[in-house]
């Protein structure tokens, strides 16, 4: 089997483990996903979740899972009589990427737009075969200007002009704290991981039965951002040299970051509970963590959480940094992509690039989807950045996220990032829990990686 054959085997069947969170026939998977099919009549009878109400218009098929995406949608198709978008929502997560991995097999039965998350974009636009059309060709290019810089090089994979997706939402890394339980005990709210060390100390000998937060070693993207405020690249593709990858776990910056966490857990100061399990949530609005690093989108989470600790005061600052060259960094994000199945591939792209682009779905975004924006005329609108949020005691959080969000730019993840995932989670496990050398235990995982790479057809990038 060529290199460039294996590559497309991961993507079309590797790609099945994907654990993060994207339906119609036709199409051409054949070749570099040019954008080429134009058959205007082709979703005729698709069968629509939502109600289109405008007969005789050209269907678009769209497979999404944001909350209140529906409303979305029925703004953009009143807003357009040329184009009405028929959505489905085939599930989030795993279930939704294998299904469409199903599709690509079968050459049939994957929408013409689907929403993937920047972090899963390499995996369907590597190799021999891209099922991702680059829609420049369509003047997605030209709206390079009305999104942050780094929620666009996310969806470029490499900065270059080729665009395989439409960004929708981002993950500004921030910290969420309990400011009572930091001014009952008469600590300083940490800003740098020092002070961040020393405030969990000194809760621990004021008597806080808790701890200042908690490492998740399972925390994937969350790590990636921990790493990168460290100014460390841990993975790298580029889409223009599509056969390369990089990896770099075994960076002095990464094991600084791996021994500090491993130091606090030693230590007693933090946990090292599994994220997004109930017990994590439940750990989070009862006091048993004073801080919760992570994006902002957890925020949304957290307030329909029930059994809150009454008095509890939260409010969110900028995320502990190292130093002054600590860089703005994010967590997560969500994209609108072309398939190469598209039946009509300039009309998927108009509803790829429009779909969000309305002061109308902005607000629906903020409001009822609970997304972070990454448009800057919304970033930078006034109702937007005055916004006083209740559950946050009426602090203007976005003032606070908002610069975060503009000041990333950008990360880049590889073709296989969710087998990096789980053999990271599992080398963070050993580091944390069970005390494992910090050096000896990255040194293997960088070369589970780097073998794994190989016999995937790539090459690891010195």
């Amino acid at each position: 089997m060529s290199k460039a054959r294996r590559i497309m085997a991961l993507v079309t069947a590797g790609a099945a483990v994907l654990s993060m969170a994207a339906c119609g026939a036709g199409g051409g998977a054949n070749g570099a996903a040019s954008g080429a099919n134009n058959d205007p009549k082709a979703n005729d009878n698709a069968q629509c979740q939502n109600t289109v109400k405008k007969k005789g218009v050209e269907k678009v098929t769209l497979w999404a899972w944001y909350p209140a995406v529906e409303k979305v949608v029925d703004n953009f198709n009143e807003a357009h009589d040329d184009v009405q978008v028929c959505w489905t929502n085939v599930g989030n997560g795993s279930e939704a990427y294998k299904k469409f991995n199903t599709a690509l097999k079968a050459k049939s039965g994957a929408p013409d737009v689907m929403q993937v998350e920047a972090e899963i974009l390499p995996s369907y636009v590597s190799g021999a075969e891209k099922h991702l059309v680059d829609i420049s060709q369509f003047g997605a290019d030209k709206e390079k200007s009305k999104y942050t810089a780094g929620s666009w090089n996310d969806v470029t994979l490499g900065g270059g002009k080729a665009v395989y997706a439409i960004p929708s939402d981002a993950g500004p890394f921030a910290m969420m704290y309990r400011k009572d339980i930091f001014d009952k005990y008469g600590v300083k709210v940490p800003t740098t991981w020092d002070e961040y060390a020393k405030a969990g100390k000194e809760l621990k000998e004021k008597g806080f039965p808790g701890h200042i937060g908690n490492y998740a070693p399972n925390g994937t993207a969350m790590n990636v951002a921990l790493f990168a405020q460290k100014n460390a690249k841990v993975y790298d593709y580029d889409v223009s040299n599509p056969e390369d990858v990089g990896i770099d776990l075994t960076s002095t910056e990464v094991k600084d970051v791996m021994s500090y966490w491993q130091n606090l857990v030693k230590e007693g100061i933090v946990s090292t509970d599994d994220c997004y399990s109930n017990d994590w949530y439940t750990k989070i609005v009862d006091g048993s963590y004073a801080t919760v690093v992570n994006a902002s989108w957890l925020i949304g989470y957290v307030k329909g959480v029930s059994g809150a600790q009454e008095g509890a005061v939260w409010q969110v600052t900028d995320a502990p940094k190292w130093d002054d060259s600590t860089p703005m960094v994010n967590q997560g994000g969500s994209t609108l992509a072309v398939t190469d199945q598209a039946k009509h591939t300039e009309a998927a792209a108009k509803v790829a690039i429009g779909l969000w682009d309305s002061d109308k779905n902005q607000e629906v975004a903020v409001k009822d989807s609970g997304n972070f924006p990454v448009m800057n005329s919304k970033l930078e609108s006034d109702d937007f950045i005055n916004y006083e949020e209740p559950f946050l005691n009426n602090q203007k959080v976005n003032d606070v996220l908002a610069p975060i969000a503009q000041g990333y730019k950008g990360y880049s993840f590889l073709p296989f990032q969710t087998y990096a995932y789980d053999e990271q989670t599992k080398a963070f496990t050993k580091i944390v829990r069970d005390g494992a050398d910090v050096s000896s235990t990255m040194t293997d995982l960088q070369k589970t990686l780097e073998d794994y790479a190989g016999q995937q057809g790539f090459t690891v990038k010195k």
